[in-house]
């Protein structure tokens, strides 16, 4: 399907629907027993991307295929997509009650909680970034010393691998009785546990790129008077670099859930404590705001590294997408 055609078809049907979903909230009245909110923030949200999905339209099919066009249409389906799905979720609660509360809530009561308890979420969100990047960020300077000495070190890794081996697939969260009683505080065992999830992985695909660079780099550098440090430093580290940036990827996913787990257990603020807490008194609305703002920051984080992943690695950004 070319693009012209996307935009048409695919823009039309986004465009029906949002329009379909503002009308619903607007005109159509809530069921007996719904529970409500004010619905002025749904219908300024709404407003707002359906008149910057309008003049997006406009601007991509008033001109040549461009790179903005191509982009717009890749993601329509999705947007009508979504579309379709707030419009099913407006219809399938407030408006009828066919999915009622405690359980199940309207968007603009979503909006409601949020607006109501975002310094608590802002708080418990940089409490979680913090403890994630303190943790994750040693995890992993941990791994990549560890497994950069065992592939380049025979020696090293011999002591270091059956090590690796043995304690690296015990999942994060099982340590956290004995983080907890050999740490002399929470916090500090809570990031013990997220930088564990990190080390396993870094150290694993350091040693495996590590081991993989070709001898010939290594002989020709010899050849031309290089010593030990710079072979490490300008020819295993660079070549192995793919390797190790696989292994922040997996480790990142390790971390995070192991943040979860040492917030639920070993921290009084954090994404997790917030959801757990909310969950504890049955404030469902807040429990999915929680869970919301959870979603978004581990796909930022992602980005955020596949990003740096394609500025690093750009001869062969095309390989791993995002």
């Amino acid at each position: 399907m070319n693009t012209r055609r996307t935009l048409r078809l695919w823009g039309t049907a986004a465009v029906v629907l949002w329009t379909a979903h503002l009308a619903a909230v607007v005109l159509l009245p809530d069921a007996v027993g719904a529970r409500t909110a004010p619905i002025a923030p749904l219908v300024v949200i709404i407003a707002f991307l359906l008149a910057g999905l309008v003049g997006w339209l406009a601007l991509a099919g008033a001109r040549r295929p461009s790179a903005a066009a191509r982009a717009l249409a890749h993601r329509l389906p999705w947007i009508a997509f979504g579309g379709g799905w707030f419009l099913l979720w407006q219809l399938s609660t407030v408006k009828s009650g066919l999915l009622g509360p405690p359980y199940f809530v309207a968007p603009e009561v979503l909006i409601a909680a949020f607006a109501d308890d975002w310094t608590l979420l802002a708080t418990c969100l940089m409490s979680s970034g913090l403890l994630l990047l303190t943790g994750y960020v040693i995890g992993s300077v941990a791994g990549f010393i560890t497994g950069l000495l065992m592939g380049w070190s025979p020696r090293a890794d011999y002591w270091l691998h059956p090590l690796l081996q043995t304690v690296g697939p015990v999942p994060a969260s099982a340590l956290l009785p004995l983080a907890v009683l050999v740490l002399p505080s929470t916090y500090l065992s809570a990031a013990f546990i997220v930088a564990f999830g990190a080390w396993f992985p870094m150290a694993t695909m350091t040693r495996a790129g590590t081991r993989s660079v070709p001898r010939s780099f290594i002989d020709v550098a010899r050849t031309l008077g290089a010593n030990d440090g710079f072979l490490v430093l300008r020819v295993a580290i660079p070549s192995a670099l793919p390797d190790m940036l696989t292994g922040l990827f997996t480790g990142l996913g390790t971390s995070l859930a192991a943040l979860m787990t040492a917030e639920l257990v070993g921290v009084d603020r954090g994404l997790a404590w917030y959801i757990n807490w909310v969950k504890g008194w049955a404030d469902y609305r807040r429990m999915y705001v929680g869970l919301i703002v959870l979603v978004l920051f581990c796909r930022a984080l992602m980005v955020l590294l596949f990003k740096l992943r394609s500025s690093l690695l750009a001869w062969q950004q095309n390989l791993v997408r995002w």
